[in-house]
Formats: structure tokens, C-alpha cells, sequence
């Protein structure tokens, strides 16, 4: 695609990604398009066939305030020193909306450069930094104070020539340029601030307005006008005279127009046809595409060639947003209404009857038997721009090419021709991600789902009383956010008076079939046109890939196709079909593999359709998915741990999503029942990736209530069942429900003795180290824990790493009796064990119970090094759960040193990891700490905010002594600060 790059801003995005688009930059960019158009250069020419008209633009022009004009314009000159440049209140002149627009209409029609790139920033200026409200009435002196600069500036300079204007002037305007460039920066600091910081900041965000305003005042008193504007009657009758120039101008360019017309052949698009086309719609308006319209209006108005295209699924509103490009007041300016050319292309069977909607459309007049050189003639007639919009061009895309006694004609060639004539200007809309010939240069426009904030507009513009409704963005989110879609849900919703959970519930279930009648027909015509198309019926290989891909919510990469359409023959060949049909969208990010997904609407499309909803596509994508899962199985310390995680995480949802919907009848229906066994492994093997990543229980639950109704045998059922409980005790802990966590992994360290093999007993001492952990939470005496400690170890005998865990918690329960020296002892045993046996996952989780002894003895200098190292190491193995205890063992240290500013860099590195992971311990531990270190560093506002926020995790805990303990200091230190008292109570730093 080539592009002259300025679809792109400065972001790296393009605009019509934007939620919130720039008012004051369309008015700009419009203004100046007018500008060119409205005013002549001294001489212009516009040819007509071979005539040409000379258009020439006097010098200077009276007006009727031509009598003082020499007066305003020797205020240029510079003079003495010392004169007091006048006050805001002495301007009595406000720079209001009309001498925006008069400065404007002056953009690059300055006869000294330098003076339109200063008039170029003063605008920006003044239709920028308008929403500071903080200093809005310092903003509007500034923009008085730049607006009466400038039209002193443009009085003085228009209608002179460039060699009559002094040296010393165009200095002082290039000083001029420089200060406003600097007050520029000056402002764009202000206004990246946060809204907390500009309240914060005010006071010094005033200063830097008021230097400004002094570099103004200077540049005024270089320009001398504080002697001739007494007030502000003069320089309202400066910008009442520039009013008149341009108005003068603008009158004598429309007479020459109009006189031009007279030229132009009037029956070149005048002829008459028995032809019956479909009428252009109606504009309508759209929500969250203005950036899109705006951005393509300027490519149809500032390219050569525009050749602009609209690509996208049904639904998009690609008709709609080319309908408000071709009504856009810029195009408008350059195309005029009957050099637009509206031209429906559904009705297209064959390249002939292109051609005659072609002709229908441009009104050709001209008759010779051969339709495209008519329509070319006629075009070429004159040089006047034209702009033609192919709606719905996949239609004639797709239609065979016809052998004529001219030769071969294809929809392809006919476009070209046109594209060959340069002032027509080619609009299109396809149902497609791309666009035919090789000779064209296209700028696409791909339209994909509208921000949220805007589906909720086309929601509630239609149902005003979902606006508050809990389900609305969950609804608009399975509705992929596609214009079409979410109006007619709207509708449905209006019609129905059903609530929209009720609405979200019966389209999660039945997709378009929710929908009323005529809704849901209206909604599948607009897939139809796509699926049901010839090329997606001849292409048995497309069908199958998007049968599949219909079934992954998130979609999936190039890469793993591998696995998802292992049994389709072309890959790469069904991809370029259903790309060119629109119903895959293709993202790539940075140099990763490209994502191919469906969109959810047309999901639901196809999960009611046999043909790509059948028990064989799903037998089919259940396999793959359960052997993608076992492919990346392995656990932390496993040299591709950390790759295997990155892999699964791409494909977390469609797992989940497919794994979830397992049932019991299911696997029946697909013949699964004889291989129960490799989905119950793929469900242990992601509940466990889930577990280190983040948590949930909702895979394990599934297990355990299809497990007992397989027919495996008792003891597979049991030895999955045991294996789910082990591992929902564990997530149970993370939770912070304490009881449900005991009971569980009690319940799974019998049914493991029941199973009784040497393997089985390794997974019960293992059960019994985290019910430690849990007994330990709960505040159980450290006798009775240490006897739990000690079976494990027996049970673990015969598993050297088992053995050298158990000896870890051994050590880890001395420290939780206070025993610190043998503790310590105990721990580096453990940990030489660990370093032997290349458990590095292990060894880390070692070093963080080392430095808790060290923290208790005082010792800062071990306790830092050693939370470092066991930071070094948990990131080395990838696993999230020891970085987030590392990072928060060493801001503990940070505080205890008095390093309040490392712990909360510490503090936020670790943040995002134990949100991420959701254990509502960690979470809270953190949260206290923070608010702790941000009252020390007298940010009260951020301590209040962490200590209500580490409240109401504890509070969400299971209540134990230690949880009620923890969650009241946070308590009292928030009265503390509402007080004043700053002696608050210490968080747990050991």
C-alpha cells in the first residue's frame, strides 16, 4: 500500500483510531483548504481543454478603512525603547472565535515566509491550550494578547511585496516566531500534567503563563503598537478590514468561476437513462468515525490521484462513513454536487453491467456503442475534479471477466481505466482486507468495531434507559462493538422491554437467533452477503478454516495454526480467501506473528449453522486444543517454562473458553467418551498454568463434576479427583479463604493415601506442606504445625527435592516460633540440597524465608542481599509468585532502612505481577506497605488512598487473627492521618 504517510499521526497510530477526535484541528485544517481555494495567488491558471484564463490578484485593494491602512501597517517598523506595552484591560478587545477564522483565511498568504510560519503557531496556539480550566482566564489573556499580535502583524504585511519589507521587520518577526514557540512548549508542559498535578501545581503553572504573557508584552513593544491601540475600537477595525480583503477576493475568484463556467461542456454529465440505480442514503449521524471521515476527506482533498478505500466486515458502517466523506464540507469545496458520483455496485452481475450502472451514474451523455470509452470521454471533458464512490465494490469483484469483440473486460480493468484519468478521485466500500490491481496506489481505511464510549452512544441514543444497566458493556462486548449490531440490539431491546442481562444471557446462548424476526433477519443478511459468497463456497478449505477459527473467541496466529487446522490441506491459500472476503481480521503487533480472528458477531452467526458448527469441527477443535495444552506442560524449574507460558498465554481464552464448555453429553456427541482421559490432562495441565499466572478455580470445578461420570474406573476417577482437590487448595489459600483451603487439601491428602502408590504418597506430603502454609495463616501453634511438617517429610523420603521442600518448611516453622538461629541453620541446609539438585524455582522461595531470619535479627545488609538474590533467580525461572514475594521482602527492607522512595519503586514493579496473580494476601501486604511509605514521604493524599484500598482486601479475606490484626491497623493509621498524627503504626516488615 503506498501512502504518503500522512494518514499516520504522531503516535505511530492512525487518527480514525482515536476515541476523541481534535475539533479545533479539523477547523484549522478545513479553513485552510477554504483559504487555498477562496484566494488566488497573483496569477493562476485554469486551463480548459487548450484554453487558459489568466486570473491575477491586485496588489492592493481599497477597502473602507483603506484611509488608515498606512498607519497600521508603519506600526511594523521598529522604534525607540521604553514605551510600556499595554495592559489586557487596556485592549479592551477579546480574541474571540471571528478573529480566529479572519487569521485563518491569511495562512500562507504572507508575502515573507517567516511571517506565515509564525502565523501557523499562533494558530495552533490559540485553538490548542483552550482547556487548561485551571488557568482558563490567564489562557484567555494569552490568546487577547497572540491574536491582537497577530493581526496587527497580517494589516502590516498584506498586499505588500516580499522586497519591500524592511530587514529589521522580518527580525522582529522571526524573534516573534521564536517566543511563541517557546511559550508553546511552555504550555504543552502545563497540559500534559495530570488533573491532580495542575491543581497541585497551579501557582507555578501561573508563573510560567505569565512569562509568557512578558515575552508578548516585549514583541508588542517591538512592533509599537502600544502607542496606536488606545483600546481595543482599532484593532476590531484591523480585523473588520481584513474581513473586506478577503471577502473582496474571495467575490472576484467566484466571478471568475463563474465566468470559467460558461467553458465547461454543460450535457457532459447530462444524458438521461432508463437505468433505475439505488438513490445515495441519507447521511446519518455516526458516533466514534469522525476521525475517520475527517482523515479520508483530506486525502480525497490534498493528494494527487486520490484512490481511498474502505475495507471492513458487515456491519462496519463503511456505506454510512463514505456517505459523510462524500457530504463533507472539504470535499464539498472541491468537488462540487454534481461532480460527485454516487454508484451502487450490488446490483453488478457481469463487467458489462458495471459499465452500465458506470454510465448511469456519470450521466453520460455521450453515445458511440462503446460504454467505457464513453465513460472516459466523458470524464476527460474537462479538467474539473470528480469524485466517484463504488459502494459495495466486492460484488463487482467478483463477478468472471467477459470476452467482448473489443477484447477481454474484467471489473479489475475498468477500474484501472478510470484510475487513469487523474482528476477523478475513486471512493470505495468492500466487503474485503484488500483491494485489486497492482497498478492503483490505495490508501486503505480498514473499519473494525468503534470504541466503547461509542457503542455505548449508538446504545443509549436508541434505548435511553440502559444507560445505568450493569450489563451494557458486557453486551457490547460480544457484540464485538459493531455499529450494526449494537443498533440492532438497541432496537431489540426498546421492542422486547426485556433487560439487558436477559438480552446478554439469550445471545451468549442462541447468537442471531435472540434477535426478533425481521432484527435477525437484517443481521444475517449483512453476514450472508460475505459467507455465502463464491468464493467462500467454492473454497472447501476456507470453509473449514473458518469453521474453526469460529470457534476460537480470541483467534489465533500464524504459528499456532499449526495445531488449530492441522487437517486443512491450504493454509495459506484459505487465509488469502477469507481475508479478501473480510471475515478474518488480521493484527499484528510489533514483529510478532499476525492474530487471524472472526469477529464475535459472526461467531454467533456460525455457531447456527450446520455446516460450520458441526460435531466433527468441534471433535476436531477440542483435540487441538487439549493437545496444544500437554505440548506446553511444565512447571517452574523446567528449562521451557517460561516460554511455554508465553505460548499458552496467547491462547488462554480459547482454551478456557473451549475447556469450560465440556460437558458430560458433550463428549458423548463428539465420540470422545474413549479419550476423557486427555481432555481431564489438558484441564490439570492449564488449571496449574492458570494457577501460576492467574488464578481461578472454574477449570477444576468442571474436572470434578465430569470426572465421577466418566467411565474410566474408580481409581483414574479418584487419582483426577485427588489431583484437582491438591491443586484448588492451593488456589483456596491464594484467596484468603483459609477453611475452604484446609478441608480441601485434607480431602486430597486422603484420597492420595487411598491410592497409595509411591507416587501418590509423594503428592500427600506435598498436600501437607501447603496446609502448613495455611495452618500458619490461621495462627495453629507451632508444635502442632511442625508435626504436620514432619509427616510430610516422611512421606516425602523418597523425592530429594520432597525431601529438601520439607526441610525448607522445617525451617520456615522455627522462624514462625521465633527461633531464628536455628531457623537459619535448618534453611541453609535447605537450600544447599536445593542448589545441588538444580531446583532453582526452589532455591529462590529459600532465600526469601533466609531473609525474613535475617530481617528478624536485624541484620540489613544479609536481609537486602538476600531478598536481591532471591529476586534474581525467581525472575531467572519465570515464576511470577516468587518475583511478587522477592520485590516485596526487599521494600520491606527499604522501609526498615528508612529508603522510602526505593520501596515504592519496588513496591510498583511489584504491583502489576500480584494483581495479575490475584492473591488477595499479597495484594494487601503491598497495599499497607505502600500507604505506609507515601505517608513517610508526606504524600498523604496516596497513603490515604493505599491504606482504604489495603482495608478492603483484608477485609474480603476469611477473618483470622492475623487478617482482623492486619486490617485494623490499617484502620487506625487512616484515622492517624485524618487527624494529623503521623506516628503510625508499623506495618509487618518480618
Amino acid at each position: 500500500m503506498a501512502s504518503d504517510g500522512n494518514d499516520l499521526n504522531d503516535a505511530g497510530c492512525f487518527p480514525w483510531m482515536r476515541r476523541r477526535s481534535s475539533s479545533s484541528t479539523a477547523v484549522t485544517n478545513s479553513n485552510k483548504s477554504s483559504a487555498k481555494r477562496s484566494k488566488q495567488p497573483i496569477f493562476s491558471r485554469k486551463s480548459s481543454g487548450d484554453k487558459e484564463i489568466i486570473i491575477s490578484r491586485p496588489k492592493e485593494l481599497n477597502s473602507p478603512g483603506a484611509a488608515s491602512t498606512s498607519k497600521y501597517s508603519a506600526s511594523l517598523e521598529p522604534t525607540s525603547a521604553g514605551v510600556e506595552p499595554p495592559s489586557t484591560g487596556a485592549y479592551a478587545f477579546e480574541a474571540g472565535k471571528q478573529t480566529i477564522e479572519v487569521l485563518q483565511r491569511f495562512a500562507n498568504m504572507l508575502p515573507v515566509p517567516c511571517a506565515n510560519e509564525v502565523l501557523e503557531v499562533a494558530l495552533l496556539l490559540m485553538t490548542t491550550y483552550e482547556d487548561v480550566t485551571v488557568l482558563e482566564e490567564q489562557v484567555k489573556d494569552l490568546n487577547n494578547r497572540i491574536g491582537s499580535l497577530m493581526l496587527v502583524m497580517v494589516d502590516g504585511l498584506t498586499g505588500k511585496e516580499a522586497t519591500t519589507i524592511s530587514p529589521d521587520v522580518v527580525r522582529d518577526i522571526e524573534k516573534l516566531g521564536g517566543d511563541l514557540r517557546a511559550t508553546q512548549k511552555d504550555l504543552a508542559k502545563i497540559t500534559s500534567q495530570s488533573r491532580w498535578l495542575l491543581v497541585f501545581f497551579k501557582s507555578a503553572n501561573r508563573a510560567t503563563v505569565d512569562a509568557c504573557l512578558g515575552r508578548l508584552n516585549d514583541a508588542l513593544q517591538s512592533f509599537n503598537v502600544s502607542r496606536a491601540i488606545r483600546d481595543g475600537n482599532m484593532l476590531f477595525e484591523i480585523q473588520t478590514r481584513l474581513e473586506t480583503v478577503n471577502e473582496v477576493t474571495g467575490k472576484m475568484a467566484e466571478k471568475v468561476d463563474k465566468m470559467y463556467s460558461w467553458l465547461l461542456d454543460k450535457d457532459a454529465h447530462g444524458a438521461q437513462s432508463n437505468l433505475v440505480l439505488e438513490e445515495m442514503p441519507i447521511p446519518v449521524h455516526l458516533y466514534g468515525r469522525d476521525g475517520v471521515i475527517s482523515n479520508i476527506a483530506k486525502i480525497l482533498t490534498t493528494k494527487t490521484r486520490p484512490r481511498v478505500g474502505i475495507l471492513g466486515a458487515g456491519g462496519m458502517g463503511k456505506t454510512s462513513v463514505a456517505v459523510a466523506v462524500m457530504e463533507n464540507e472539504m470535499v464539498g469545496k472541491k468537488y462540487q454536487a454534481s461532480h460527485r458520483f454516487w454508484m451502487p455496485c450490488v446490483g453488478v452481475t457481469s463487467p458489462i453491467t458495471f459499465l452500465q450502472i458506470l454510465s448511469k451514474s456519470f450521466r453520460v451523455n455521450q453515445d458511440t456503442g462503446e460504454l467505457l470509452k464513453d465513460i472516459l470521454y466523458t470524464l476527460k471533458s474537462t479538467q474539473e475534479p470528480r469524485l466517484v464512490l463504488l459502494d459495495n465494490l466486492e460484488t463487482a469483484m467478483s463477478v468472471s471477466e467477459t470476452v467482448t469483440d473489443g477484447g477481454r473486460l474484467s471489473t479489475e480493468g475498468i477500474i484501472n481505466q478510470l484510475a487513469s484519468v487523474p482528476h477523478v478521485a475513486i471512493l470505495v466500500t468492500v466487503r474485503s482486507n484488500a483491494l485489486p490491481s497492482d497498478t492503483i496506489s490505495w490508501d486503505l481505511v480498514p473499519l473494525e468495531g468503534v470504541a466503547r464510549e461509542d457503542a455505548r452512544a449508538i446504545f443509549t441514543s436508541i434505548c435511553p434507559t440502559a444507560a445505568d444497566h450493569p450489563s451494557l458493556d458486557a453486551l457490547l462486548e460480544v457484540l464485538g462493538y459493531m455499529p450494526y449490531a449494537v443498533t440492532l440490539m438497541a432496537k431489540q431491546a426498546v421492542h422486547s422491554f426485556a433487560q439487558l442481562d436477559t438480552l446478554l444471557e439469550e445471545w451468549k446462548k442462541s447468537g442471531t437467533n435472540s434477535l426478533s424476526r425481521d432484527l435477525k433477519e437484517k443481521m444475517n443478511r449483512s453476514i450472508e452477503l460475505s459467507v455465502e459468497s463464491k468464493a467462500i463456497s467454492g473454497d472447501s478449505d476456507a470453509q473449514c478454516l473458518l469453521a474453526i477459527l469460529g470457534q476460537l473467541p480470541s483467534g489465533t496466529n500464524l504459528r499456532h495454526l499449526k495445531w488449530w487446522a492441522n487437517r486443512v490441506e491450504h493454509v495459506m491459500s484459505a487465509i488469502g480467501t477469507l481475508n479478501n472476503t473480510a471475515l478474518i481480521i488480521q493484527r499484528r503487533e510489533g514483529a510478532s506473528s499476525p492474530t487471524f480472528f472472526v469477529l464475535p458477531v459472526v461467531q454467533s452467526y456460525l455457531h447456527e449453522q450446520p455446516l460450520y458448527n458441526s460435531s466433527m469441527t468441534r471433535r476436531v477443535v477440542l483435540e487441538a486444543c487439549c493437545s496444544f495444552v500437554l505440548d506446553h506442560k511444565s512447571s517452574p524449574g523446567d528449562p521451557n517454562f517460561k516460554a511455554h507460558l508465553e505460548e499458552l498465554d496467547i491462547e488462554k481464552t480459547n482454551i478456557q473458553a473451549i475447556l469450560h464448555g465440556v460437558k458430560a453429553e458433550t463428549l458423548t456427541e463428539l465420540g470422545l467418551a474413549e479419550s476423557i482421559c486427555n481432555v481431564f490432562d489438558a484441564m490439570l495441565a492449564f488449571a496449574w498454568y492458570q494457577f501460576w499466572t492467574k488464578r481461578s478455580s472454574e477449570t477444576l470445578i468442571r474436572l470434578l463434576e465430569l470426572a465421577p461420570s466418566s467411565n474410566i474406573g474408580e481409581e483414574s476417577i479418584l487419582r483426577y479427583i485427588s489431583q484437582a482437590h491438591a491443586c484448588l487448595g492451593r488456589v483456596y489459600l491464594e484467596f484468603g479463604r483459609y477453611s475452604d483451603a484446609c478441608e480441601t487439601l485434607e480431602v486430597a491428602r486422603r484420597e492420595f493415601h487411598e491410592l497409595g502408590t509411591p507416587t501418590d504418597r509423594i503428592r500427600a506430603g506435598d498436600s501437607a506442606l501447603y496446609l502448613a502454609d495455611t495452618w500458619c495463616v490461621q495462627g495453629r501453634p507451632g508444635r502442632e504445625i511442625e508435626r504436620l511438617v514432619r509427616q510430610a517429610q516422611e512421606e516425602l523420603s523418597d523425592d530429594p527435592k520432597g525431601s529438601a521442600r520439607a526441610l525448607m518448611q522445617l525451617g520456615d516453622n522455627y522462624w514462625y516460633r521465633e527461633n531464628y538461629a536455628d531457623a537459619l541453620e535448618i534453611l541453609g541446609r535447605a537450600k544447599e540440597s536445593l542448589i545441588t539438585l538444580g531446583c532453582t524455582a526452589e532455591v529462590a522461595e529459600c532465600l526469601i524465608c533466609i531473609a525474613r531470619c535475617h530481617a528478624k535479627q536485624g541484620d540489613l545488609e544479609e536481609w537486602l542481599k538476600t531478598g536481591k538474590e532471591a529476586l534474581r533467580l525467581s525472575k531467572l525461572v519465570g515464576k511470577d509468585e516468587k518475583t511478587a514475594d522477592a520485590l516485596q521482602m526487599i521494600s520491606r527492607c527499604y522501609i526498615r532502612m528508612g529508603k522510602y522512595d526505593d520501596a515504592l519503586v519496588t513496591l510498583k514493579e511489584a504491583a502489576p505481577i500480584s494483581e495479575k496473580l490475584g492473591g488477595l494476601l499479597p495484594i494487601a501486604h503491598l497495599l499497607e506497605l505502600s500507604g505506609y511509605a507515601y505517608a513517610r514521604n508526606d504524600d498523604l493524599l496516596g497513603a490515604k488512598i493505599a491504606y482504604e484500598a489495603a482495608k478492603k482486601k483484608y477485609d474480603e479475606m476469611e477473618e483470622t487473627n492475623q487478617i482482623r490484626k492486619e486490617s485494623s491497623r490499617c484502620e487506625e493509621n487512616l484515622q492517624k492521618i485524618e487527624e494529623g498524627d503521623m506516628e503510625l503504626e508499623v506495618p509487618m516488615l518480618y
